[in-house]
């Protein structure tokens, strides 16, 4: 399988999109089609200085997700929770110091306090607040919401984890996964716990299964075995690099790769974009189509560093 390069990316998407119609993606009933949105949102630091701010962002992108009419889900990508942790912190976080000039500022305030324990000593009421606000959205909205990941304590995992968490219409937590395969920078800094590979079984959307990968786990071919069957497979990115043609072919060998291997027909990818400190998140988001091992391109975000909404609907 060939990814198109940045330079021919809308060239081939362009003509994937006048030859899809002769593929046949319409199996399926209306009554069983799935409208997909993707929200491949731009991280500011100004959306940390209060829970109200994060709030109206969350409820402007919300706004902008459901503006062209109703959907069954609406995915946000990775990471966008752990934010909503340092709202506390703000004091320290609005300057445009380095993230380890800042952190020697809070820890001099705070004499041994690590990183691992500022996300602990926030991850309960964060929760809380989270679901409060992602309740009231996925109720309002009548919509199923993957809500990116937040840094949750797992008595279980005996530590901190990365786990998405999504919302039913009616406002309820119905699914939450843990990342399982850590960055150096997840394990060594975060001090993260890896989550059970096993406790991945997805979760249902108008009787379609969804499965879902965090990031870096996509790069795991176990998940071929696990994932051989289901209607829609999702991974949300947190990519902290500048998104080259080096950053185009490593993402070929997440999902698209194995996307191929197993027999679920439908793919996404939702990136997280934007700046915090020193810190930026660049990635391409993407719809998916698997035919019989051959995976295509069906939609691609047209930025890699600033906000955008995909809209599908599947088949």
């Amino acid at each position: 399988m060939n990814r198109p390069s940045l330079l021919w990316g809308k060239v081939f998407l362009n003509l994937m999109i006048i030859l899809l119609p002769v593929i046949n993606l319409s199996a399926m009933s209306e009554s069983n089609t799935l409208v997909t949105v993707v929200v491949q949102f731009e991280m500011k630091t100004d959306m940390i200085r209060s829970e109200e701010s994060y709030r109206m962002a969350m409820e402007e992108a919300m706004a902008k997700a459901m503006a062209e009419g109703e959907a069954d889900l609406v995915i946000f990508p990775e990471y966008l929770g752990v934010f909503a942790s340092l709202i506390p912190w703000y004091s320290y976080l609005s300057s445009e110091m380095p993230m380890e000039d800042v952190w020697k500022t809070l820890v001099h305030d705070h004499p041994g306090l690590t990183i691992n324990e500022l996300f602990i000593r926030e991850s309960q009421e964060c929760d809380s607040f989270l679901n409060d606000l992602w309740g009231d959205l996925a109720s309002r909205y009548d919509v199923f919401i993957l809500s990116g990941t937040r840094l949750n304590y797992s008595r279980d995992r005996k530590g901190l984890v990365n786990q998405a968490v999504v919302y039913n219409p009616r406002g309820e937590v119905v699914y939450r996964q843990n990342k399982y395969f850590l960055t150096e920078f997840e394990e060594d800094i975060l001090n993260l716990r890896s989550g059970d590979i096993r406790k991945t079984p997805g979760f249902m959307v108008k009787d379609h299964h969804i499965r879902l990968t965090i990031c870096r786990d996509t790069f795991l071919k176990e998940w071929e075995t696990l994932y051989k069957n289901g209607d829609l497979w999702i991974d949300i990115k947190a990519n902290g690099v500048e998104y080259t043609e080096d950053q185009v072919t490593l993402f070929t060998r997440a999902l698209p790769a194995r996307l191929g291997q197993t027999a679920i027909p439908f793919g996404i990818t939702a990136c997280l974009t934007g700046h915090f400190l020193d810190l930026l998140w660049e990635g391409e988001s993407n719809f998916l189509y698997n035919e019989k091992g051959k995976v295509s391109y069906l939609d691609v975000s047209e930025a890699v560093d600033s906000f955008e909404i995909l809209r599908r609907q599947i088949p």
